[in-house]
């Protein structure tokens, strides 16, 4: 990728993901236990529009990657705090099959 270190990692096995959830808290609950969050219900999590994640632009081909891999299908930032400097970000979307796919990338922010 051009300009800057943008490494991630596709997620490393295929999840299924049968249901979206009715609510926003129910769906980061969801979400974190698929991820193996150690606390689900205490999780830390924000869902994030890609464009509101990525503003500048930066990291348009990763989300352009994810939309393919999903053939099109909707895709979503999910920011997962892991502990006061640390977040994941996941990068996914859910494709055939119901499968979750995408990547995640830890950021150190302080």
């Amino acid at each position: 990728m051009k300009g800057g270190d943008k490494r991630a990692g596709w997620l490393g096995k295929e999840e299924k993901y049968s249901h979206f959830a009715d609510s926003a808290d129910t769906l980061t609950e969801t979400f974190a236990r698929l991820i193996g969050h150690p606390a689900p219900t205490e999780a830390e999590i924000q869902i994030l529009d890609p464009v509101e994640w990525d503003s500048t632009g930066q990291y348009t081909e990763i989300v352009d990657a994810v939309r393919e891999a999903g053939e099109g299908s909707d895709v979503r930032v999910y920011r997962v705090v892991k502990d006061h400097v640390r977040v994941y970000y996941w990068v996914v979307t859910v494709a055939k099959g119901k499968r979750l796919v995408g990547v995640k990338a830890l950021s150190v922010e302080s």
